[in-house]
C-alpha cells in the first residue's frame, strides 16, 4: 500500500483481512472520518516515533528558523509536536489534550522553527531537505533507517502502541483470535527476547 490510509480503506472494504501498522488513535480517527468499521485486537511491538537527522546531525545544532518535517495525519502530527516539546524546542498549550495538539497549539517557539506537515512515508526520501525530521516507528522500520540514529524518542503512550486491526465483523473469527494469540504467545516473547536489538518497544500482555 502507498500509505496507511489506503491500507485502512482496503481493510474496511474487505480487500485485506488485517493490518499491523497503526495505533488506536489512528484507527479511531479513520473510523470517525471515513465511516470506518475497524477494531483493534491487541497491542503489538512498536517502534517509537522520533526526531532524526536531516541536514543536521545533532540536536544542539538547531538554529533560528530551521525547518522540520512533520507527519501530516492528525494522530501522528500530535506525536511529533509532543516530541519537540519534550526536547524543549517548543511549548504546547497545557489545556489541550496531548493526543490532539496541532501547530495552532504551540504557545512558545523561541527559535522560530518552521514546520512542514507531509505524508509520513514521503519524509525519509526528502530528509536532507530539512534540518530535522520526525518519523513514526513503522516508517523507520519500512524505510530501513538505522534506529540508532534517532536523536530523541517519544514516551510511548498506550494509545500509540501499534495494534492488530481487523474489520469489526471479523473480530471474533477464529483466525483473528489465533493471530492475537500468536502475538501474545510465549514463543513470540522468546523470539523477541533473543532478537530485539532495542528497535522495538514491547507491550506487556
Amino acid at each position: 500500500m502507498s500509505d496507511l490510509l489506503q491500507a485502512d480503506l482496503a481493510l474496511n472494504d474487505g480487500e485485506v483481512d488485517f493490518n499491523v501498522e497503526q495505533h488506536t488513535a489512528y484507527a479511531k480517527n479513520f473510523n470517525a472520518n471515513q465511516d470506518g468499521h475497524l477494531v483493534t485486537l491487541t497491542p503489538i511491538p512498536t517502534v517509537p516515533a522520533g526526531i532524526y537527522p536531516g541536514s543536521k546531525a545533532t540536536l544542539d545544532s538547531v538554529a533560528d528558523g530551521d525547518v522540520i518535517a512533520i507527519p501530516n495525519d492528525a494522530s501522528n502530527t500530535a506525536r511529533a509536536y509532543n516530541i519537540l516539546a519534550k526536547i524543549g524546542w517548543i511549548e504546547l498549550d497545557k489545556s489541550v489534550d496531548p493526543s490532539k495538539v496541532t501547530k495552532e497549539d504551540i504557545v512558545k517557539n523561541p527559535k522560530n522553527l518552521e514546520f512542514v506537515e507531509m505524508k509520513s512515508l514521503n519524509i525519509p526520501a526528502v530528509a536532507s531537505d530539512f534540518a530535522f525530521v520526525v518519523i513514526t516507528g513503522s516508517v523507520v522500520y519500512n524505510a530501513k533507517i538505522d534506529p540508532s540514529t534517532v536523536l530523541a524518542q517519544e514516551d510511548v503512550a498506550e494509545h500509540l502502541l501499534l495494534q492488530l486491526v481487523v474489520h469489526e465483523k471479523n473480530k471474533d473469527a477464529i483466525w483473528a483470535q489465533d493471530i492475537k494469540k500468536a502475538y501474545q504467545s510465549a514463543e513470540f516473547k522468546e523470539y523477541l527476547d533473543k532478537n530485539n536489538n532495542g528497535l522495538w518497544f514491547v507491550p506487556k500482555y
